[in-house]
């Protein structure tokens, strides 16, 4: 079973960074699984890419757009432990594939990508089903429950067209 998916996509020399999936996929297309953390100080990183961006800065835009609901995200961060193991993750043959350039005293410096782009994207992982056991259906929404079987949003669809269509024929008098 394969599944596609369009993605954003920042493509350097040795690694394709794809901040939607949290991936890094290499030229063999051997992919490295990014935290939801570490994609996103990544994405930031690149977003401003060519740029020395400060550590606060880096931190604020990286972390203040979380879910404030979320009690996970509510602990602090720290952005130390997070580039060390996103600089471990992005080491390929003894060489970093994006190079997070430490500048003393001013922030931090990705190189610009060779390219940013929309990629789609292959899954070609199997679902995660037992032999025995059935695949499960399929929640709706309320909105689509609504659609399909409200009687009361049918007429008032067809109550709407209506009053579309007799707006269209005063308006041609």
């Amino acid at each position: 079973m394969t599944t596609k998916a369009l993605t954003r996509c920042y493509r350097f020399e040795t690694v394709d960074f794809e901040p939607d999936l949290r991936l890094l996929v290499w030229q063999d297309n051997t992919e490295t699984e990014l935290t939801v953390h570490e994609s996103r100080l990544l994405e930031t990183l690149c977003y401003f890419a060519g740029e020395v961006i400060c550590a606060q800065s880096l931190f604020d835009k990286t972390f203040t757009q979380l879910d404030p609901y979320d009690n996970e995200n509510n602990n602090h961060f720290d952005l130390n432990t997070l580039l060390i193991s996103l600089t471990q993750k992005l080491e390929n043959n003894g060489s970093m594939s994006i190079p997070i350039e430490v500048i003393p005293n001013f922030g931090f410096r990705v190189p610009l990508p060779d390219k940013t782009c929309r990629l789609v994207h292959t899954f070609n992982k199997q679902p995660r089903l037992s032999v025995d056991s059935a695949p499960e259906q399929k929640l709706e929404s309320a909105t689509e429950h609504i659609v399909k079987y409200s009687l009361l949003h049918k007429i008032s669809v067809l109550l709407l067209a209506a009053a579309g269509v007799a707006i269209v024929i005063v308006s041609n008098f």
